[in-house]
């Protein structure tokens, strides 16, 4: 019995021996937030001719391409804005787009508004043709907090009302929209 006591004693002192120690080792990143964007592109408005009646130019459907980007890891939530000022032709002749009857209008459904990278996508709030003001801005889409935190493609459309009364002037008229990306919805 004594022998049988010392060999299950040997066996489970080489086992305790044959256990290794598992040590756990540890796995760090830092992560630096980025900005907030908005990359805008030129927008092309379709010719009109002038025959003594109102008109409208607009942009093909999608045919403008811009993003927004929320890198910046805070999840504040954010909103962009545009303004434009009156459309000139550079001889002296304009289209004041805040007059009734030639309005500058943006919208952006929510089919235009899509997810690239991250999570939950900005709302638009010009999904009806809404009023760009030549003065100030005007809110068009915005992200909520802890939404609207990565990369999304944009695809606004344009219509400008063109009076029955507008000169031809030099034939090209072109405004400066200014389109600001700001921290909370």
């Amino acid at each position: 019995m004594k022998t049988k006591l010392v060999g299950i004693l040997l066996v489970l002192a080489l086992l305790a021996l044959s256990v290794v120690a598992v040590g756990a080792e540890t796995g760090t990143v830092t992560i630096t937030g980025g900005t907030l964007s908005v990359t805008p592109a030129n927008v092309t408005l379709g010719g009109v001719t002038l025959d003594g009646t109102d008109k409208l130019s607009t942009s093909a459907s999608g045919a403008n391409s811009w993003s927004a980007a929320d890198a910046r890891g805070t999840g504040l939530g954010w909103n962009l804005t545009i303004g434009a000022t009156d459309f000139d032709d550079g001889a002296g002749k304009t289209i004041d787009i805040a007059q009734a009857d030639s309005e500058f209008k943006i919208q952006l459904l929510d089919t235009n508004v899509t997810v690239t990278a991250g999570n939950t996508k900005p709302v638009s709030s010009a999904a009806t043709l809404t009023v760009i003001p030549d003065t100030g801005s005007v809110k068009f889409l915005s992200a909520a907090t802890d939404t609207g935190m990565g990369t999304y493609a944009i695809a606004p459309n344009f219509e400008l009302e063109i009076p029955a009364e507008t000169y031809v002037g030099s034939g090209t008229y072109t405004s400066t929209i200014t389109v600001t990306a700001a921290t909370g919805p």
